[in-house]
């Protein structure tokens, strides 16, 4: 949300998937206007065919180099989650997507992010546009 306003992008309608409390009440009480669904994986995502925009993200940890023993295949928990992304983008027809992830992603995972996305990653760091320095693929 705080990107889109950034850029000048009006939204008519903002639908989250989040099970973390925390993330959930900041973006509440940032942005009361956003529809919480909850867990990804109940998610029925037909119900947003229409939108425009699908922007997501499955959570870097499992696949951080950071992480001992992080999963280098794509079997595990991190990429069941990336397909929940999939999913929702040939559920919803969203016109268009984008999807982030950390740069350290194994090869292997990364080729078949792109496969499965139909598109090439560009790296951009977050140094950029904040105070970190942290290099991202973008979907």
């Amino acid at each position: 949300m705080v990107a889109l306003e950034r850029v000048g992008i009006s939204v008519e309608k903002y639908s989250a998937f989040e099970i973390d409390k925390y993330a959930i009440r900041v973006s509440m009480k940032n942005y009361p206007q956003i529809e919480h669904f909850g867990n990804v994986f109940k998610g029925d995502f037909t119900r947003f065919q229409g939108y425009d925009l699908l922007i997501g993200g499955s959570p870097c940890t499992y696949w951080s180099v950071a992480k001992k023993n992080r999963e280098k295949s794509c079997d595990g928990e991190g990429f069941k989650l990336f397909m929940e992304y999939v999913r929702a983008l040939k559920e919803s027809k969203c016109r268009y997507f984008l999807y982030e992830n950390n740069y350290s992603i194994h090869d292997d995972i990364k080729s078949e992010i792109s496969r499965q996305l139909g598109v090439q990653p560009i790296m951009i760091n977050s140094a950029l546009v904040s105070a970190q320095m942290r290099k991202r693929c973008y979907w």
